[in-house]
This record gives C-alpha cells, sequence and structure tokens, in this order.
C-alpha cells in the first residue's frame, strides 16, 4: 500500500513531462532549424549592416518584424544565439525574442477572445514603446 502511492506518482509526473516535451519538441527543431539557415547562408555583414548599434532604425523595425512571425519561449533561442554570433546587437536581438513571443499576429488573435479591439491597439503600443525604448538602453550600455 505504501509502496503504492510514491509509484503512482512518478507514472504521472513522467506521463506529465512527457507530455510537456510532445507539445514543444517541433517548435524546438524549428527554431535550431532556423538558427541554422540563419548560421549558414546569410552572410555576416547583413547583420552588422542592418541589426548593429550603428543602425538607427534597426530596434524599431526589428519590433515591426518580430509581429507576423510565432515563435515560442524555446524557439526563438537559438534564433538569437546565431543572431549575436553574426554580430546583431544584443538590444537588438532582445527586442526581436520579446516581439516575436508578446507581439505576435496569433497572440493578438488569442487575445481578441478576451479583449475589446481598442485594448489590443493599446496593448501593442504600448508594448511597442516598451520593447523599443528596452532595446536602445540595452544597446547603449552593452
Amino acid at each position: 500500500m505504501f509502496l503504492y502511492i510514491p509509484i503512482m506518482a512518478y507514472i504521472i509526473l513522467l506521463s506529465t513531462g512527457a507530455n510537456y516535451v510532445f507539445k514543444i519538441w517541433l517548435f524546438v527543431l524549428l527554431g535550431v532549424g532556423v538558427g541554422a539557415f540563419l548560421h549558414g547562408y546569410v552572410p555576416q555583414e547583413f547583420f552588422i549592416k542592418y541589426m548593429s548599434n550603428d543602425n538607427f532604425f534597426a530596434v524599431p523595425l526589428t519590433v515591426i518584424a518580430g509581429i507576423p512571425l510565432y515563435a515560442d519561449a524555446t524557439t526563438i533561442i537559438p534564433i538569437a544565439q546565431v543572431l549575436i554570433q553574426k554580430g546583431a546587437a544584443i538590444g537588438t536581438v532582445l527586442v526581436f525574442m520579446m516581439a516575436t513571443v508578446g507581439l505576435s499576429l496569433p497572440e493578438m488573435i488569442i487575445l481578441s477572445r478576451v479583449m475589446k479591439k481598442e485594448l489590443i491597439i493599446r496593448y501593442v503600443i504600448f508594448m511597442f514603446i516598451t520593447f523599443t525604448i528596452v532595446g536602445y538602453f540595452y544597446n547603449f550600455i552593452l
């Protein structure tokens, strides 16, 4: 009787962990694939030219570029790693990560089920301004 309860708890923990792995494995694989493509096929000069500290418009354009994309937090990490290795500014990469996860179009569709359109627009504007300030701040200090 006493042995049965811990074994059942282990079975529940394993099934829950397997369920999480099953939900995110495709996103992780997709993120690694995009990161490998960026690392292997996109020249480093592209990132230095368009995503460096020298380009004033890099941060707001990166926020806008992240909106139509959808990525889970686990998907975006390999992509961010490659962007940093290729010479993109850390603040710009951070903004890309935040915009892709927090301001993506699918996220807005999900939020439209529980929020009014006006509130979603205010949310997007607020997050855009916040992400831009954070990106410039990190590019300034790093």
